[in-house]
């Protein structure tokens, strides 16, 4: 089959289907690790040294995304797995957002950080 081209299907009314309107092209989204790196710039941004407290947790973010999303030529693991580690990845970063809550409010009674 390579090589074969299909034509368009006319519509009901036997007329031939207009073009498809090229879409106006947008900018690749960002992969988690990205995102998470953006997140660990801006949490040491806000918080200084209290972003020790949350470290590990983000530590286990990083490891549960390159898990679910391994680099390169990496097997993905099984559905099932997938959800398992989506599941804990979740947990982590419910956990995580709870930690930097509460260092955030220590980061601005104690003075510390940039907020």
């Amino acid at each position: 089959m390579v090589g074969l081209q299909l034509r368009p299907l006319p519509t009901r009314d036997g007329r031939a289907p207009s073009a498809p309107q090229p879409s106006t092209p947008q900018p690749p989204r960002p992969r988690a690790l990205a995102l998470l790196d953006v997140l660990e710039r801006q949490v040491d941004a806000d918080l200084g040294t209290l972003r020790e407290g949350v470290q590990p947790l983000l530590d286990e973010v990083r490891l549960g995304l390159v898990a679910l999303d391994p680099p390169g030529e990496g097997m993905l693991p099984s559905p099932q797995d997938q959800e398992k580690l989506r599941a804990k990845l979740t947990s982590t970063l419910e956990e995580a957002e709870d930690v930097l809550e509460a260092l955030q409010l220590a980061a601005r009674t104690s003075g510390q950080g940039s907020g």
